[in-house]
């Protein structure tokens, strides 16, 4: 019996260890009481403020030692939702809660990696253990651009150019964290009014589900796990576009996660795994791992599934199958650079498809975010990401700008990236460099212009059936360059360019 491959030991560990930690269906027990939010005075004609009528079935359940917070069909009006340990939050189909836009209360959370005061998320408990929100019914807000007002504009006297999409005041936090420098309450303070809340957040928390609501709104992170585990996502349309940071379902240092049956319309990333960042996430050193997503669509969003690029704390023992990603800037996205560390390793993709997308298969050690700059060479030492053991197979890409952009970094290559059963189709084809024991394997590439693939400084490389047509204006279908003791067999292509330094 030949070795089973690796990325099927991968999978089939990771969906183990899911199966041993999910739960089959609402983790909150049976027999617990009933609290009908309008029996507590709430106003189902969004004729007035049901805020205290929230509070007050939560505050009976918990006294009750937990229940489900029930909201018949109508329309409410609520501010921030906070659930405790051993309660559902039930929305019947035709229920929507409504939460203006509005100063919000700050609270310790963590925001874009860096642990800060944030405003208070609009649904949250932590923690808390047995918690889930279920139902057909709509928790509806603001998008990006409207909660950028909840505050009001940072006072004249400390505004300055800032690339930060947030603020100068949070640009300020930033970089001084990252200095080592002194960092006062006031200064968290201070740079919170320019954060955006979650929709719905759940930290330190355990056996958690969301199952079945319609979320229409992003201020940023749509469904934040945070410091979390044993944690299900399914059957959740999320209706988030436009808006930077607004995230679609965001893994954030948590583990044994399931994310099923979803789409995912939003501004920034669709689903999105997250470690911490730079110097602050370094610290905290808490990895994602053991997460599970499956049978998910993503339209519009930075990219379908992503990696990154908060990865200090690590992120591993990722599978992401039966995937659609329509109109999406990137498909397969992963991500980080210099001075972020952590180690992403043992991910699996499998069973995608995209159309009309800008890059389908993006990898990169490069990636600048709005007021970072661009990063030169440095000795390897923990700042230093490492990207190894990553399987991408049987995906169809339709429609690219480019099918695929891979790159490591000089003093750190990418280490066992593997493409299997790959049919790609684009402007430009597949560009890769800085990478150890790439292997293409049945990767089939039709480019508009240029060279179908185009390889530069990779070590081991393996091309195993592999076919491209080349450019009308007559370029190579494949080009090497610094690419030592490659091996190619059963290739449906052109001979390859040698020019200069070319292999």
């Amino acid at each position: 019996m030949k070795m089973m491959r690796w990325w099927k030991v991968t999978a089939l560990l990771a969906a183990a260890a899911f199966l041993r930690y999910a739960p089959a269906q609402s983790p909150v027990a049976a027999g617990l009481p009933v609290f009908n939010v309008v029996s507590f005075g709430a106003r189902n004609d969004g004729s007035a403020a049901a805020t205290g009528a929230f509070q007050n079935a939560i505050a009976a359940a918990r006294k009750a030692g937990g229940g489900t917070i029930f909201v018949p069909a109508g329309r409410y009006t609520s501010g921030p939702i906070e659930l405790f340990s051993n309660m559902t939050l039930q929305l019947d189909a035709g229920a929507t809660i409504v939460f203006p836009v509005a100063p919000l209360p700050f609270v310790k959370g963590r925001y874009l990696g860096v642990e800060a005061l944030v405003p208070m998320p609009l649904v949250s408990g932590d923690r808390v253990e047995n918690v889930a929100i279920t139902g057909r019914g709509t928790l509806l807000t603001g998008d990006y651009a409207a909660w950028g007002t909840a505050y009001g504009a940072p006072p004249a006297a400390v505004r300055h150019d800032s690339d930060n999409a947030n603020g100068p005041l949070w640009d300020r936090l930033l970089k001084a964290i990252n200095a080592g420098q002194p960092v006062s309450p006031d200064d968290y303070h201070a740079a919170a009014s320019e954060l955006q809340p979650s929709f719905i957040c759940f930290s330190n928390a355990k056996n958690i589900l969301i199952d079945g609501v319609h979320l229409v709104g992003g201020p940023a992170f749509v469904v934040h796990l945070l410091y979390s585990e044993n944690a299900t996502v399914r059957n959740v349309v999320i209706d988030a576009y436009p808006g930077p940071h607004a995230n679609g379902i965001v893994v954030d240092s948590s583990r044994f996660v399931r994310i099923a049956d979803d789409f995912v319309d939003t501004g920034d990333d669709g689903i999105v795994i997250k470690a911490g960042k730079d110097a602050d996430g370094l610290r905290v050193n808490r990895p994602s791992e053991d997460v599970a997503i499956t049978d998910c669509t993503v339209k519009h969003a930075h990219g379908a599934v992503v990696i990154g690029s908060e990865t200090s704390g690590g992120i591993r023992n990722v599978v992401a199958g039966n995937i659609v990603a329509d109109g999406t800037e990137n498909g397969i996205r992963i991500k980080s650079r210099r001075g972020r560390g952590g180690v992403v390793q043992n991910l699996r993709f499998d069973n995608w498809t995209m159309r009309n997308v800008g890059t389908g298969i993006a990898i990169s050690t490069y990636y600048v975010m709005g007021g970072e700059g661009a990063t030169m060479e440095e000795k390897v030492t923990r700042r230093t990401p490492v990207f190894r053991n990553i399987g991408i197979s049987n995906v169809t890409i339709a429609g690219a700008r480019q099918v695929a952009d891979i790159q490591g970094l000089p003093e750190m290559p990418l280490l066992g990236l593997r493409l299997l059963h790959v049919a790609g189709e684009g402007r430009t084809g597949l560009e890769a460099e800085s990478a150890d024991n790439l292997e293409l394997r049945d990767v089939k590439i039709t480019a508009r212009q240029g060279p179908g693939y185009s390889l530069q400084s990779i070590t081991n490389l393996v091309l195993d059936d592999v076919g491209a047509k080349p450019a009308p204006a007559g370029a190579p279908a494949i080009r090497l360059e610094n690419c030592p003791d490659a091996v190619l067999r059963n290739n449906l292509a052109p001979p390859i360019a040698t020019q200069g330094n070319a292999q």
